[in-house]
């Protein structure tokens, strides 16, 4: 019986220059029969990630931590940045996919944040810096700028509710 290969940073970087071809599925399904369902793919991908994402440390407010969740877990994609993307697009016409993205960047932040709210805040920061990220450049700047933006409006929303 053939032993199934076990996804490593040699083969993503070489699935990364190729992942807006067309042959970036075949290469898939030659590395394992079982990538020929792209769900199977992104879980092992996730996974492999998961070994290699930090998580902020506890001694930061609420809203470092966040900050710097995303970024650490955005700073680890950018090696993968085409492959990514690649899966993001197909994410988007198939939504399975999508709920298994989700299941990955939930159970993450899920890792250091504690309420619902803190949760609920870096997640919807998430979508928003990812989309920034996309077009950013390796420095990320600008998906920095866009997570500072995000807690700048958030702060300004919660003066004006508390403001009596």
């Amino acid at each position: 019986m053939l032993k199934k290969k076990v996804l490593n940073k040699s083969f993503l970087t070489q699935i990364n220059k190729i992942a807006h071809s067309k042959k970036v599925f075949a290469q898939l399904k030659n590395f394992n029969k079982d990538y020929s369902n792209f769900d199977i793919f992104i879980d092992d991908f996730e996974n492999f990630l998961v070994e290699k994402i930090e998580l902020p440390s506890k001694d930061l407010s609420s809203q470092d931590k966040i900050f710097e969740g995303i970024i650490l877990r955005l700073d680890c994609l950018l090696e993968y940045k085409n492959l990514v993307i690649k899966i993001y697009l197909e994410s988007q016409k198939n939504p399975k996919y999508f709920i298994t993205i989700n299941k990955y960047i939930s159970r993450y932040f899920k890792n250091y944040l504690k309420s619902p709210l803190e949760f609920t805040t870096a997640y919807a920061i998430y979508v928003y810096a990812f989309n920034i990220w996309i077009e950013d450049t390796d420095s990320m700047d600008k998906t920095m700028a866009a997570i500072g933006n995000s807690f700048e409006g958030l702060n300004k929303i919660k003066t004006f509710l508390n403001y009596k």
